[in-house]
């Protein structure tokens, strides 16, 4: 019945744009970035190997203006790579299994890989935006994974004065299982099932005022596919996912302080088995804060940032009590949960198994840092911070030797050449904690630093 209505929808969208069209205006925006690492000691061992590169991204969009109300958005990534690497003939995808966020590392991503793809109308009063879109955005850029999470959507927007009500349908790229051989491979294999998908419905409710806004909102996620959080259609274990998340945020500026902060609570069934018997069903339950404030006394400001996501207790396996996993955007630190850092270098620490190597956003963790900066030229920022981090539970079920992550200084200092043209240098050092020495209390853990520079264009 569910895509039944899905196709009647398809065909209604169908009906209302067929009608003469021609492109009146064309308008592009985009970003590039090089950045370049020296990082000391990734795998934080004594005498560990150093590590040195620089990565680019090219992000392009176009919105074709079909007539008054009605456009067309094309998004694509390109060049997306390693400056010097080796070009790969078979594009290759790293997919976080604790997002689904799936980032494209080579082949297909250093050409142009096309990301957005999406139908915007003024309807009903409203907004209508129909494509594959990017996916987990919502308020401050705690839990967000929209630099790189995208996928099929349905989404209405109603604006009443201060207010707006958002409707979505959302696809999860990479669950719609579909065979290479075509709908004959899915009629011959006995383990395909009609609702094989991972799909979300989402509600939400903004309220803006004068310098501030706050907003709610909630969203059931069914992940039907055959083998949980990753579904992969050749071994069927027999559960499905379903969670229900609750989004909460605010954003004010008090005069010279500007306080923002989220709170994503989440609870249903991580593991739904079908057939008693099959496995042990997974409860979910989890609470992810975040808050952070800055006060701006010029040309100097400071400020606070606390974080908790907490993780899963490895002694239940009854439960999944670990938070919000979707918090690539965030990036809090030059080393430490910094998601473009972990994509080039790979995870952090000596360790294999089910841990924390800060390669998938941060989780797990209980974080504070506090920051001050100042700007003795209009165009120019110079920010140190200091952060110190502990593990919310153990890495593992017996034998973890430590839950303290360490303690990591930030310098940065950041130059606008150009009112679209950035440059930042940043140092970073950390003081590796004896978490990651994993079950083994005799591993030497050795500490890590890093130099950066960054560019970034906008366009």
């Amino acid at each position: 019945m569910k895509k039944l209505w899905i196709v009647l929808l398809s065909v209604a969208l169908i009906a209302a744009f067929a009608m003469p069209v021609g492109a009146t205006d064309v308008k592009f925006s985009g970003s590039y970035i090089i950045q370049g690492y020296y990082e000391n000691n990734r795998a934080l061992t004594d005498g560990g190997a150093s590590l040195m590169n620089t990565w680019q991204r090219l992000r392009m969009q176009a919105d074709f203006k079909v007539q008054e109300g009605l456009s067309l958005t094309v998004g694509a990534d390109a060049m997306d790579k390693i400056w010097g690497a080796s070009r790969t003939t078979t594009p290759y995808a790293t997919t976080y299994t604790s997002t689904g966020v799936t980032v494209w590392g080579s082949g297909e991503a250093q050409n142009i890989h096309m990301n957005l793809m999406y139908v915007t109308a003024n309807l009903w009063g409203g907004l209508l935006r129909v494509g594959y879109q990017h996916q987990s955005q919502f308020g401050t850029l705690f839990g967000d994974g929209g630099d790189y999470t995208y996928g099929p959507r349905v989404r209405y927007d109603y604006t009443v004065g201060p207010w707006t009500f958002i409707a979505v349908w959302d696809k999860q790229e990479g669950t719609e299982y579909y065979s290479s051989t075509g709908p004959a491979g899915n009629i011959g294999n006995s383990l395909y099932q009609v609702d094989q998908e991972g799909d979300a419905y989402i509600g939400v409710l903004l309220y803006k005022w004068g310098k501030g806004e706050a907003g709610a909102l909630y969203k059931y996620f069914d992940d039907s596919g055959a083998a949980g959080t990753n579904p992969n259609p050749a071994t069927d274990t027999g559960y499905k996912r379903q969670w229900d998340i609750i989004d909460a945020y605010f954003k004010n500026q008090w005069g010279p302080l500007y306080t923002e902060g989220e709170a994503i609570y989440m609870w249903g069934k991580t593991k739904n088995y079908e057939t008693p018997g099959n496995g042990i069903d997974q409860t979910k339950d989890a609470l992810s804060l975040y808050l952070s404030a800055t006060y701006d006394f010029a040309p100097m400001y400071g400020g606070l940032t606390l974080v908790y996501v907490p993780g899963n207790d490895y002694n239940r396996p009854d439960r999944d009590e670990s938070g919000w996993p979707g918090n690539i955007d965030f990036n809090p630190c030059l080393i430490l949960w910094n998601f473009d850092l972990a994509r080039w270098n790979g995870g952090m620490g000596p360790y294999t198994g089910a841990t924390n190597n800060m390669s998938g956003g941060i989780t797990n963790a209980e974080f504070a840092q506090i920051f001050a900066g100042v700007k003795p030229l209009p165009k120019l920022d110079i920010k140190a911070a200091y952060a110190t981090a502990t593990a919310d539970k153990d890495g593992a079920a017996t034998g973890w030797v430590s839950k303290n992550y360490g303690s990591e200084f930030d310098l940065t200092a950041t130059y606008k050449i150009y009112d679209n043209l950035s440059y930042m240098v940043g140092f970073g050092y950390l003081w590796a904690g004896d978490y990651f020495k994993g079950t083994n209390p005799a591993a030497v853990i050795d500490n890590d630093y890093l130099f950066t520079q960054k560019m970034i264009l906008t366009f």
